[in-house]
């Protein structure tokens, strides 16, 4: 596995690809929790994840999504390389790593711009559309690449499908509770996957 980024061969010296998934899941699980108990009276049907950044853990959840955007970007860039390369997969393993780092690094400017600001307002909301639509994007097209590739079983090709509905569910629908399954969806999918990579070694 070549990777022409020095600071990222330095990352992959001291962890592995699959041990920064598991630790963005750690970091995104944890400040989702913390947001909603030091948030009074949060209510899943009908207030949005986003509300959970002006609630007491309010820079807790920010900084959570920050680190969370920065620590998966190497763990995207792990996992694009554990699939066989051919000239068949080639071009699907290029959008999946670009919707990956998209998607990443949205999360990281969505912690960014947050205020009552109407150009930050407006930021904020740009920036989680893209990163809604890149997840879909980049978990449908790396769940393809697991489905016919050998290094990975298809059930969890079959399970990114599922949770790459999700984003097209919220798409849809806009609801909080949408947003809800969405966000835990793909951290249940980071998790699977990084503990899969680590099982294999990869």
């Amino acid at each position: 596995m070549k990777l022409n980024f020095i600071a990222l061969r330095k990352a992959f010296n001291i962890f592995p690809g699959s041990v920064y998934g598991l630790i963005s899941f750690g970091i995104s699980i944890i400040t989702h929790l913390l947001g909603v108990l030091m948030y009074p009276n949060y209510n899943i049907t009908y207030m949005a994840i986003s509300v959970l950044g002006d609630g007491y853990g309010g820079l807790i959840y920010r900084i959570g999504l920050i680190l969370t955007g920065i620590i998966a970007l190497p763990f995207c860039i792990f996992l694009g390389a554990t699939f066989n390369k051919n000239s068949t997969n080639g071009p699907i393993r290029k959008i999946a790593l670009s919707g990956s780092f998209i998607y990443c690094i949205s999360l990281i400017l969505i912690g960014f711009f947050w205020g009552t600001n109407i150009v930050i307002s407006f930021l904020h909301g740009l920036f989680a559309f893209i990163a809604w639509v890149d997840g879909l994007i980049f978990i449908g097209f790396f769940s393809i690449l697991m489905f016919i590739d050998s290094n990975y079983p298809r059930t969890i090709g079959v399970f990114g499908f599922y949770v790459a509905g999700t984003f097209l569910l919220h798409l849809l629908v806009f609801s909080s509770i949408t947003q809800w399954i969405m966000t835990l969806s793909i951290m249940l999918w980071t998790w699977v996957v990084s503990s899969y990579m680590l099982y294999k070694r990869y």
